[in-house]
């Protein structure tokens, strides 16, 4: 049995302040051991319910910060920048490689624009204002949902912040289960549980997501898929025009129609780099 992670770094145990983020930021090392603690106590609980191979796929900021060293011995990770040539689907390329029975996100946080939420945006928050999936607002949760199921694997955890957790309840239903390792109390506050408690529940949680897989469904559309990108400024969209994959919608916004979920979001992903015109330190 296969299981794939994708890991972001908001939503991780402790994490509460961009300072954690980046490298050479105040704590960074520290919170990598956070995240690698949250993505090993996942990887524990997936093998317990049976999995024989698991793909943990670093999607955050550079995508090289789950220690490698530290990581369970059943883990493969998916590492390296998020160039759209590189890694196409982003935080969960490798998952086209199909055969994944369940998948589990883990560190996520809340889309751009929640009232009250915790280091929330979308994929690049210096360009995105909302990204919308079938009219509908979108945070990197319900996106990510789409792609993975375009291959057949359902989303069974979500693991974070509780405003990520409501959230991915709300897009992915109520029954999905959910991790609330720490509440979010301003953008860049939180009330966090301590990691060998957070890490418990992860575990245990993981374990019981994978094992009652089959009562969860894949996020799937029949036919095209549209996802809009609503950036800051204009020029941001005069820019990402630039690549001929997208229709101009507004000035601020654009549209990409693709023949399913992951065509649509490598154009999007496409488009923002583009945007960005100058290689963000993610893409380096």
């Amino acid at each position: 049995m296969k299981v794939f992670i994708a890991v972001d770094m908001e939503g991780a145990t402790g994490v509460a302040h961009r300072e954690h983020l980046l490298p050479g930021g105040n704590d960074y090392e520290r919170a990598r051991k956070w995240l690698t603690g949250d993505v090993n106590a996942a990887v524990e609980g997936a093998v317990a319910a049976g999995a024989t191979e698991v793909y943990v796929n670093d999607g955050h900021g550079n995508m090289r910060n789950v220690i490698v060293d530290d990581l369970h011995e059943a883990a493969r990770l998916v590492v390296g920048p998020a160039q759209a040539r590189n890694k196409p689907l982003v935080q969960v390329t490798g998952i086209e490689e199909g055969g994944f029975e369940a998948a589990m996100f883990v560190g996520f946080h809340s889309r751009a624009g929640t009232k009250g939420g915790l280091l929330s945006h979308t994929w690049v928050g210096m360009l995105v204002h909302e990204i919308r999936l079938e009219g509908k607002p979108a945070g990197e949760t319900l996106l990510d949902a789409a792609i993975v199921g375009h291959y057949g694997t359902p989303v069974v955890l979500v693991t974070g912040a509780d405003d990520v957790c409501r959230e991915a309840r709300a897009d992915l239903g109520d029954d999905l289960s959910t991790v609330e390792v720490k509440r979010a109390l301003g953008p860049s506050a939180c009330a966090s549980l301590t990691p060998k408690r957070a890490q418990k529940l992860i575990r245990a949680a993981a374990e019981k997501a994978v094992k009652a897989r089959a009562s969860r469904k894949p996020w799937r559309k029949r036919g095209a898929v549209t996802m809009e990108v609503e950036f800051h400024r204009r020029e941001m969209a005069t820019r990402a025009l630039d690549t001929g994959l997208g229709t101009q919608v507004s000035d601020r916004c654009v549209r990409y129609v693709g023949k399913d979920a992951p065509s649509a979001a490598r154009d999007l992903w496409r488009g923002l780099e583009e945007a960005l015109r100058e290689d963000g330190s993610f893409l380096k």
